[in-house]
């Protein structure tokens, strides 16, 4: 890519921008320092999900998971190819289920997706229209899962930092925050003499989460 690595970092740390280059997310909105909230068009219905900016890593990393539900999850690399260009790689993992339900080719149709969304970021930067916005502050199924990595320059291996690790190390947190609240409510109940529970704020119980029925389904990111 023809730009200094800071202006690309720059434009990747800041997830506002995903939508002008990303198939199919229509918002990204950041909620607190490490936190986004997404809404997307998957096959026209409305889909949302919360993700979490596992790293920020300065001119270097860019990676997120979404916290629970399907798993979609990226890692961006970036490299100095020089004072004026950088070298993009990216690792995307994705329940192909969720993201192209009625697609029969879904690995296949990730992959070319990644490619071109990659190229559309590429014509963005180099063009100048993404540049110059601040960064927000540092802290984001039934078929199988496809991973899929690609560079915007050629002959050069995926970085190790795979989407996979991310979204383990993500669901490992959420495991323990969870078994954590679950011994405080029962502890709770105990003092009490009745009956313990809890809901999520919105009133969803935790018997299932967004996703457990399917998926959310609001008619009405591109």
């Amino acid at each position: 890519m023809s730009a200094p690595l800071h202006t690309v970092y720059e434009q990747l740390a800041a997830f506002e921008n995903y939508p002008r280059f990303m198939t199919g997310v229509r918002q990204v909105t950041t909620v607190g320092s490490d936190q986004t909230h997404w809404i997307m068009d998957v096959d026209g219905k409305r889909r949302e999900f919360d993700a979490q900016i596992i790293e920020r890593s300065p001119d270097e990393r860019v990676s997120w998971s979404t916290m629970e539900g399907p798993l979609l999850a990226e890692t961006i690399t970036l490299r100095p190819m020089g004072e004026t260009k950088t070298q993009v790689v990216a690792q995307l993992e994705a329940d192909t289920a969720f993201l192209m339900p009625s697609d029969r080719h879904g690995q296949e149709s990730l992959s070319r997706r990644l490619r071109d969304d990659l190229t559309t970021f590429k014509g963005l930067v180099e063009s100048g229209v993404l540049g110059g916005r601040p960064i927000p502050p540092s802290g984001a199924g039934s078929k199988r899962t496809a991973t899929h990595s690609h560079t915007l320059l050629p002959g050069v291996a995926a970085d190790p930092a795979s989407p996979a690790s991310v979204a383990a190390r993500i669901r490992n947190r959420n495991e323990a925050a969870k078994a954590a609240l679950a011994e405080a409510t029962t502890a709770g109940a105990e003092n009490s003499g009745g009956v313990a529970g809890s809901a999520r704020m919105g009133g969803r119980t935790g018997q299932s989460d967004m996703w457990g029925t399917g998926m959310i389904n609001e008619e009405e990111r591109g």
